[in-house]
């Protein structure tokens, strides 16, 4: 019935990560977890009710880290929006019963320039880094409360276009995760 706002095939291999890809990071501060990436979907989602009769199905790819549930445990989200010609990313990287987050959108991922960057001995020469924007920064209030419900938004993501997450920081809480088992793709 609802034409779809598909991704582009450039969005899409945005994603380096396949099924089953096992990830381990270490912090700054000797703590140590590992994420499993269970699944790689593409959905279409129908446009909201009061919006059905201009707007198209979106589509969404998710790399999951719970097969069993569908809207939760996502490490990385991918999303078409309605009334915008933005894709939206968003990272939820759950170490240590933490959920640490990241949102941008493609437009602002390929202003960025391309640097190299060494973590653990491998010297990677795709790194975006992703720093969050001074006008989403958040009174130090709502931050706490951010703690508080197990939320940490990261101030820097490394991300490597060939193997993804690398490294992250926070600020608040003076933590920096860094990937610890990577391989180096080439390019």
């Amino acid at each position: 019935m609802f034409r779809t706002k598909r991704l582009t095939e450039k969005e899409k291999a945005f994603i380096p990560y396949t099924a089953n890809q096992i990830l381990i990071f270490e912090s700054n501060k000797s703590k140590t977890d590992t994420i499993t990436i269970t699944e790689i979907s593409l959905t279409k989602h129908p446009p909201n009710l009061g919006d059905m009769f201009w707007a198209k199905n979106t589509e969404v790819l998710r790399v999951q880290t719970d097969v069993n549930c569908k809207n939760c445990d996502e490490i990385m989200y991918l999303g078409t929006e309605n009334f915008s010609f933005d894709t939206n990313i968003s990272w939820t990287i759950r170490l240590n019963e933490k959920n640490y987050t990241f949102g941008t959108n493609q437009k602002s991922i390929d202003k960025i320039e391309k640097i190299k960057s060494t973590v653990n001995g491998i010297e990677y020469d795709d790194v975006l880094v992703l720093e969050r924007a001074k006008q989403f920064e958040r009174p130090k209030d709502n931050i706490s409360k951010m703690f508080y419900k197990g939320i940490y938004p990261i101030d820097k993501l490394y991300w490597s276009k060939s193997n993804g997450i690398i490294k992250f920081e926070i600020i608040e809480t003076n933590e920096i995760w860094k990937i610890k088992n990577a391989l180096q793709h080439s390019i």
